[in-house]
């Protein structure tokens, strides 16, 4: 017999112009399954580019099938994954995988149009005039410090496009394309992280069963980009739980996620999931009442005891062994990138020196790289001065009054992306285009969409921490 939940959500389906009946199974474990299995096998054999063409085939798919972009979104974000290991990839290489356009093109184009009927009058979100701002101040950075020849590199240019006017225009499709139900699109969003999080830490156990087991993992170039998928992607496993009868898996799940960045050897994020996992985890005990709060809580416990067993019985030598292994003392330059960054500054205040710059004296550039500074604050203000610091202040302060909300759902994302940013100051985390700038905008868009929705509003103020700020 079905019962009237199950014909609810069939009406929602149906009815709703958003949706398609095909959603059902981009809603599925089916899918998302897929989507990790088709990046995980691929992986074990160093077939990176069997893994981007399955996603890129899956992403056209989403993209034909419902006018609702989070699967495709999904899609997207393993996509990067695919190709984690090719961080040195040369420019030749890149345009090698043109080849993913065949299906992408035709099927973004398709999308377009298909559904342009059910599309409403466009109205901007409220992220829209700071992505505008940050557009203009990453077109204008270098304007009157660097040549015509240094703008115009194919690396800078394929930055300045993609972090602004791409970007810009890929926010305004999307805005128009999610789903105006805060439930669903917050679970799956959620789901999402999820699979990504799956994804990392099969990718990281098929390098300990290649290389050895230990208390660090085996080095990876890529455990920073793997550390910031973390961060997004724990506190948000943790709300899930909440919203689960056995939020315990899901603790436990999320525990996972923080050692493994732990045990990777990334500094930084390390640093910021000792602060965003415990707060997440506060956010959860808040929000779950009774026996829960004791049983769902196991898997951290467990995992605060192993850690002390390791580390009790020869407490100072282990924990000094651990620190050094943990590479902290490391001589990554990085003083020297600040330095350069804070005197390109003083040179140049206004526009700063643009993602042209470069000075292979202090950083040698790969083939697809820009000067990394390793830091998003001294990015900023080297790169476009005074002006586009305003610009991203102005961005971010628009981005805090859209998650800033009496929600456990927004409190969790607001972690995950805080700790992301913190990271990010010693680290490229914002100037990465392709996901990280993306989900960020991407994920505001969301927040928004959840804001609209009384209905899911109000049933998220039942679970807040943040008691008596809206009444």
């Amino acid at each position: 017999m079905v019962t009237t939940s199950v014909l609810q959500e069939e009406a929602a389906y149906t009815k709703d112009k958003y949706f398609d009946s095909s959603d059902k199974f981009f809603d599925s474990p089916v899918w998302f399954g897929l989507l990790v299995l088709g990046c995980a096998i691929p992986y074990w054999f160093s077939q990176y580019a069997i893994a981007f063409g399955f996603c890129a085939v899956a992403l056209a798919v989403a993209l034909i099938f419902t006018r609702n972009t989070m699967p495709a979104f999904s899609a997207f974000m393993m996509c990067t994954l695919a190709v984690i290991e090719q961080y040195k990839i040369t420019t030749e290489e890149i345009f090698g995988y043109a080849w993913v356009l065949i299906p992408v093109a035709p099927a973004f184009i398709f999308h377009i149009i298909r559904y342009m009927p059910l599309r409403e009058k466009y109205r901007p979100s409220k992220t829209f005039l700071p992505q505008v701002a940050v557009t203009v101040m990453l077109m204008m950075g270098g304007a009157g410090s660097i040549s015509a020849a240094m703008y115009f590199r194919l690396a800078p240019l394929y930055y300045v496009l993609f972090l602004g006017p791409v970007l810009l225009g890929m926010m305004t499709l999307m805005q128009s394309d999610i789903p105006k139900k805060g439930e669903y699109i917050s679970k799956y969003l959620a789901k999402t992280m999820m699979a990504a999080a799956l994804l990392l830490l099969l990718m990281w156990l098929a390098c300990c069963l290649k290389e050895g087991f230990g208390i660090h993992l085996p080095y990876r170039q890529w455990k920073n980009n793997a550390g910031n998928f973390m961060l997004l992607a724990a506190p948000l496993t943790v709300w899930y739980g909440i919203k689960k009868k056995w939020g315990v898996v899901f603790v436990g799940f999320a525990t996972f996620q923080a050692l493994s960045v732990a045990m990777s050897g990334s500094r930084g994020s390390t640093l910021m999931m000792a602060v965003v996992f415990p707060l997440s985890l506060i956010v959860y005990l808040i929000n779950v009442k009774g026996w829960r709060r004791l049983v769902d809580m196991l898997p951290f416990i467990i995992a605060a005891v192993a850690m002390l067993a390791y580390f009790l019985p020869n407490g100072a030598e282990n924990l000094l062994k651990y620190i050094e292994d943990f590479d902290i003392n490391d001589s990554s330059g990085r003083d020297n990138l600040y330095a350069e960054g804070l005197k390109n500054f003083f040179e140049y205040p206004i526009f700063g020196t643009g993602l042209g710059y470069r000075n292979d004296v202090v950083y040698p550039l790969n083939d697809m790289a820009i000067f990394w500074y390793h830091s998003t604050p001294i990015q900023i203000i080297a790169s476009m001065g005074i002006f586009g610091a305003m610009a991203y202040i102005y961005q971010f302060v628009v981005r805090m009054r859209i998650g800033l909300k009496n929600s456990a759902f927004h409190i969790c994302t607001l972690l995950g992306f805080l700790g992301f940013e913190g990271y990010s100051c010693v680290n490229t985390g914002d100037f990465t285009p392709l996901p990280f700038a993306f989900f960020a905008v991407y994920v505001f868009l969301i927040l928004e969409k959840c804001n609209d929705d009384a209905e899911f509003m109000k049933s998220e103020r039942k679970e807040n921490i943040l008691k008596g700020m809206e009444r």
